[in-house]
């Protein structure tokens, strides 16, 4: 089951009040948070949530995550992969 992060969320370095959105970005990490985004948006939480809608989907199953060092190259793994496969490919016309 190919998987991927997402969601990336930071502080900036000028943030007015930076340890209100370290206490948000500690909220949004935590079980109550990960529960709150899965009801809000289906499938948002993490799949590294315990109980996430993404969890309960792959447990089980066998994962390939891709780090951040790979989101750049995504795109090229995804035709290589249509490419090996012979998957049908939209013509330009």
């Amino acid at each position: 089951m190919p998987t991927r992060l997402n969601e990336a969320q930071g502080i900036l370095d000028a943030a007015r009040h930076p340890h209100a959105a370290l206490l948000w970005l500690e909220f949004v990490c935590s079980p109550e948070g990960q529960q709150l985004i899965d009801k809000h948006e289906p499938y948002g939480a993490s799949i590294l949530s315990p109980g996430s809608a993404q969890e309960k989907a792959t447990r089980g199953m066998k994962l390939s995550v891709i780090d951040w060092d790979h989101v750049t190259k995504i795109e090229d793994y995804q035709k290589k992969i249509v490419e090996a496969y012979g998957f049908p490919r939209a013509e330009k016309r």
